[in-house]
């Protein structure tokens, strides 16, 4: 009897050690089906990027095509001008006429010294992402709105400047202060750029409201509020911006300053005053101070 029992066990244990290989193989599996799952994801991510990089370089060599037909055009009108400029000067004697061939063949050239500043931009641009630089996709987005449409040059130009006088636009450009005005129009017509006066350039109101941290104000202490938004008074265009900052803080701090109603009040006042009328900004600088130290105070 024990031989058959013995048997038994035996087979048992056999089974058993199977059963923990196939759970274990059946584990191996899962893994692999994990793992095979990962590098598929990992290889359409590099195959999207692969993708976005192959449509960068596109653009670049479209750009620097472009730029180099302007550079050849640009260059053979120098060559007619410096012609022309020889065959009058044999044939006329100094005046007019002479100078303004002159003052064309000098704006061409300041035109040339542009496009190739442009072109080695974008070339080192190119040479970036190339190599792969850390935030060579943006420098390169950067270098193709930069020497591109003069309309986006235009767009750049009064975004980083905030205010510029046409004439400048112009100047920079190298193109008459009718096109830059032209183009400032239609930039004017979508909201981009604002003209003041006629004479000057300025960014769209989207590009010139204030960014009111709201819900970080919710979690700051009174005293960071009142400092936030004197800086933000200092630095704002506009008084509806002013007058915005000033509601959104007093409406905060109302909630956190329970003994606070007479400076709320006095708060409140004062963005109405805002509202009616633009008052001075040093003044309010001032009094913004004066209501942090009144809510430290009461703290």
């Amino acid at each position: 009897m024990s031989d058959p029992q013995e048997r038994l066990r035996d087979k048992t244990r056999q089974i058993t050690a199977l059963q923990q290989k196939v759970g274990s193989l059946e584990a191996q599996l899962s893994g692999a089906h994990r793992r095979a799952h990962k590098l598929n994801e990992s290889v359409q991510t590099l195959e999207r990027t692969i993708a976005e990089k192959d449509s960068e370089i596109r653009m670049l060599r479209s750009e620097l095509e472009k730029t180099k037909g302007a550079l050849d055009t640009v260059g053979a009108e120098i060559r007619g001008m410096k012609a022309e400029q020889v065959a009058s000067m044999s044939k006329q004697r100094p005046g007019g006429a002479e100078y303004s061939m002159k003052e064309k063949l000098e704006t061409a050239e300041r035109r040339v010294a542009a496009m190739k500043d442009d072109m080695k931009l974008l070339s080192e641009a190119a040479t970036d992402v190339l190599n792969q630089e850390p935030g060579a996709i943006d420098s390169l987005r950067d270098a193709v709105l930069a020497v591109g449409d003069p309309k986006f040059k235009i767009l750049n130009i009064v975004l980083n400047r905030r205010s510029v006088r046409i004439d400048e636009i112009a100047s920079t450009l190298v193109i008459d202060v009718s096109e830059a005005l032209r183009i400032l129009d239609e930039l004017q017509s979508a909201g981009e750029v604002e003209l003041r006066e006629g004479t000057t350039a300025i960014p769209g109101k989207k590009y010139r409201e204030v960014k009111i941290p709201a819900e970080e104000w919710k979690t700051w202490e009174p005293s960071d509020i009142f400092d936030n938004l004197e800086d933000i008074v200092e630095k704002a265009e506009g008084t509806e911006n002013i007058v915005k900052a000033l509601e959104t803080a007093v409406d905060i701090l109302e909630t956190k300053m329970a003994r606070g109603g007479a400076l709320i009040f006095q708060m409140r006042r004062t963005a109405g005053a805002w509202r009616k009328k633009e008052g001075d900004r040093e003044e309010l600088k001032y009094t913004i101070r004066e209501w942090k130290g009144r809510a430290e105070a009461l703290a």
